[in-house]
């Protein structure tokens, strides 16, 4: 069952930086969640990419590969985990 933090997550997007191939580019980071997120750019994604680092509204930064891309939509998988505390805090610290 779905809770009001999951709903959040969905549709709240946070700000971010992604570099990947040597360039960076500005993100809309939605879907914020232990394992990965959906990042949104301003122009289509070339390809899937073996290694990017996030910049996650500027206050944490997480490794991962995109594993998916469609359009201006790419999916991103983090090498590692996010704690749900941390993605609460960022949420709540956007939506004020």
């Amino acid at each position: 069952m779905a809770t009001a933090f999951d709903e959040q997550r969905d549709w709240l997007a946070l700000p971010g930086r992604c570099e990947c191939d040597g360039a960076g580019k500005a993100v809309s980071i939605v879907g914020l969640g232990v394992e990965g997120c959906t990042l949104e750019a301003d122009e289509v994604w070339p390809a899937a990419h073996d290694f990017v680092h996030l910049d996650i509204a500027g206050t944490m930064a997480m490794n991962g590969r995109i594993t998916r891309v469609v359009g201006r939509r790419a999916e991103v998988r983090f090498f590692g985990q996010l704690h749900p505390a941390a993605i609460a805090k960022l949420l709540e610290n956007v939506s004020r």
